[in-house]
This record gives C-alpha cells, sequence and structure tokens, in this order.
C-alpha cells in the first residue's frame, strides 16, 4: 500500500488516468496528461517509437513537481533536439533555485558540462521588484542542490551574484543550451546579454517565468527588439518562452 501511494504522490495524474480513462469511454474519453506518447513510461506509448528514440541510452528523464509536466516534457524535447543536431557547447543554468530543473537537464545529458549560476541564498531584499514567493528563494544550498541532481560528473557551480561570478574560462565558452529562470528584470537582462552571443546557430534559450513575472517578461521584449530571433511562448504553468538562435 505504501508503495502504491508513493507512485501516485510522484506522479498522480498518470495514476489517475489509469482509473479514469477506462471508465469514460465512447464520447467521454479523459485526458489529463502525464507522459507524452513518445515516452516510454506514457500509458499511450507507441511501440514503433522505441524507448531509445526519447531515452538514448544513459539518459533519465527526471521529474520536476507533477504540475509542471508540460515544462518538464518541452524541455526534455528541447534537450532531445539539441543533441540529435549536435549543437556545439555547453549547458548552463542561470537561476538553480532547489536543482529540480539541473536534475532533469543534466540526468538527460549528463555527457555535456552543465554550468549552474545561482547565488544559492535568494535574493536580497532591496532587489526584488515585486512580490515573490518562497521567502525570496532563500531556501537552497550548493549542497541541497547537488544532492538533488546526484551529479554523474560534468557539473560546475558558480556561486555568487550573476555575472560577477563569469570567469575568463566561462567567457571563452559556447553554450548549445541555456535555461534562464532568475524571474526579476536585471538578473534576466545580464543573463541574456551574456549568453546571447555565446549561444551558436541552432543554440536554445529556454526563458522561464515569461507569462508570469513582468520583470522577466520586459527583459526578453526588450533585448530582442529588433534582432531577427523571438520569443516563442509556450503554454506550461510558468509561461515559459523558447528562443532558437539564427546563424
Amino acid at each position: 500500500m505504501a508503495s502504491k501511494l508513493n507512485r501516485f504522490i510522484r506522479d498522480p495524474s498518470r495514476h489517475l488516468a489509469r482509473k479514469i480513462h477506462p471508465l469514460l469511454g465512447g464520447p467521454h474519453r479523459f485526458f489529463l496528461q502525464s507522459r507524452m506518447d513518445i515516452d516510454p513510461r506514457s500509458i499511450w506509448h507507441n511501440p514503433e517509437f522505441p524507448h531509445g528514440f526519447l531515452i538514448p541510452e544513459g539518459r533519465r528523464i527526471m521529474d520536476l513537481k507533477w504540475w509542471d509536466t508540460v515544462r518538464r516534457d518541452m524541455l526534455v524535447l528541447l534537450l532531445r533536439d539539441v543533441i540529435v543536431r549536435r549543437v556545439r557547447g555547453d549547458f548552463a543554468e542561470l537561476g538553480v533555485y532547489q536543482g529540480l530543473t539541473a536534475r532533469l537537464i543534466h540526468q538527460y545529458a549528463p555527457e555535456r558540462t552543465l554550468h549552474l549560476f545561482d547565488t544559492f541564498s535568494g535574493f536580497d531584499e532591496g532587489e526584488i521588484e515585486e512580490p515573490i514567493q518562497s521567502g525570496g528563494f532563500a531556501d537552497t544550498s550548493v549542497k541541497a542542490v547537488m544532492r538533488t541532481i546526484e551529479p554523474r560528473g560534468n557539473v560546475i557551480v558558480h556561486a555568487g551574484r550573476f555575472p560577477a561570478t563569469v570567469t575568463p574560462e566561462i567567457e571563452r565558452t559556447e553554450f548549445a543550451f541555456v535555461h534562464l529562470d532568475a524571474d526579476l528584470f536585471e538578473p534576466t537582462m545580464a543573463g541574456l546579454e551574456f549568453f546571447y552571443p555565446r549561444v551558436p546557430a541552432g543554440g536554445v534559450i529556454v526563458m522561464h517565468d515569461y507569462n508570469a513575472w513582468p520583470g522577466a517578461r520586459r527583459a526578453v521584449e526588450e533585448f530582442f527588439a529588433g534582432k531577427r530571433e523571438f520569443p516563442i511562448p509556450m503554454p506550461d504553468k510558468a509561461g515559459s518562452a523558447v528562443i532558437v538562435k539564427i546563424a
């Protein structure tokens, strides 16, 4: 009983779908997304898409919060695309918080170096532009994040205020995939100004909270005004946006 309860807590939508779907056949079919159809763990998985199509050998898909499955799947598909197209460069995340997204990125692509930029102590009160959750995101630490990620090598932590933590070596680095989750205008703009010129053609920038935090959205809108790229809004909980670098 305990194991069934734990599975339900980890992924309730999947187990609800298994229970409810057979009861609502015919014209009243019920659908609650838990897994993409191409995910071998989906109850709707088509075996014509083999396990290695989405999850090649050595990769794992790690969950975010159970209410954030759309973003999980979006990130996995983008990571897969960058890998399949062999876009050169490291991966990076600015705004790590407790490390769930970093865990997903690293465990899916452990062969790529992942750079993590965060204060790992939350925001200073003076830099907060708007009401925020989680007490300023201070409930985190490098040690706790690394426990969450369970690194298999290739994870480099840059603790402190960005971009002060940028080293000469990082300035010479290219980034194939960047996840920006800095929430506020100033750090988001700083992240875009730093990473954008270091993303090669075909590389991807994912902007979290594009339709959730006004400061983050304003930074994206101002930065990409007049550029060839433009943010493509996503329907995940926090309203992310995806930008693919054009040559």
